[in-house]
């Protein structure tokens, strides 16, 4: 996963000597997958036994309470990885992006985590509720859900979204979960709503990550500052002609680092110790020869 997450964006870096918080989406989804793997597998025999697991979760909460929630402890804690996580911004400390951009998310996992442990009750209750032999009630518990989650995404819209930038910012870390849960339970309510889906969405949905990256080189530029004129003064022609380049550059992508994945990093050890040689031969060997031919000449 972490090979998944950081290939690309490594490549990038490299090519173009961007620091590596410019594409700050990286560095949060490979933090908040190891706080989770951490999380995970430390006393991991307590993940079957509610109790012990509901204190894990207490634990996760106040660490990550103390970590965002509590002014300039990120800044501190974070610091030793500065050389990774630091951005060059004259207005601001080094690590001023990636303790406002992890920030903005801090609470996104652990809802997340309460949602996926959850997972298995809405299931068990959703299919007694398709087996409830009493349809008014079956119908008036999910128009009850309906209104819930409707009235629930009114109040958040008008009283969160309608803020400006600065306003909901500070808001967007314990109000984000609004919206994703009401999706949630509404896209799973009725039968033929969970049972069909956009391809489209499923397949973008495969290339995030790359597409997240490869829009700061294809629809934008000088650090996301600026867009790309490829038809000047037709905006519309404009974006047709950058979406057309982009997707399937963004597939590509994406095909490249899973095949460099399952190369590099395939299950059985010696295949790994192989293609390990052979990257660093040929890394090396056409520089050692390279060296002797200079050396006779």
């Amino acid at each position: 996963m972490q090979f998944r997450l950081n290939f690309l964006v490594t490549c990038l870096c490299v090519v173009t000597s961007n620091e590596y918080m410019l594409y700050y989406i990286c560095a949060m989804h490979s933090y908040w997958f190891v706080s989770v793997y951490v999380f995970m597998g430390t006393l991991k025999s307590w993940n079957n036994d509610s109790k012990k697991m509901f204190l894990k979760l207490c634990i996760y909460f106040i660490v990550n309470c103390v970590l965002f929630d509590m002014p300039g402890v990120a800044s501190v804690i974070f610091k030793p990885f500065n050389f990774i996580l630091g951005y060059t911004d004259p207005r601001f400390d080094s690590m001023h992006e990636w303790v406002f951009r992890a920030g903005l998310d801090h609470w996104a996992c652990f809802f997340g985590m309460l949602c996926a442990y959850n997972y298995p009750h809405f299931e068990n209750f959703m299919k007694n509720l398709e087996k409830c032999e009493n349809a008014s009630k079956r119908w008036v518990t999910k128009i009850l859900m309906v209104i819930t989650c409707i009235t629930a995404l009114v109040t958040w819209y008008k009283c969160v979204m309608e803020k400006d930038k600065y306003a909901y910012n500070t808001l967007h870390p314990y109000t984000s979960i609004i919206p994703i849960l009401c999706f949630i339970i509404l896209r799973n309510l009725f039968p033929i709503w969970r049972t069909h889906y956009i391809g489209m969405f499923a397949w973008l949905g495969k290339i995030t990550l790359e597409t997240y990256l490869s829009q700061l080189h294809i629809y934008l530029q000088s650090n996301a500052k600026h867009l790309i004129g490829y038809i000047p003064k037709y905006h519309l022609l404009n974006f047709a002609m950058a979406t057309i380049i982009y997707l399937p550059i963004s597939y590509v992508l994406f095909n490249l680092t899973t095949e460099f994945s399952s190369y590099l990093l395939p299950h059985d050890m010696k295949k790994v110790s192989r293609n390990a040689l052979y990257v660093l031969l040929a890394f090396f060997v056409p520089y050692v020869g390279f060296c002797i031919g200079l050396y006779l000449l």
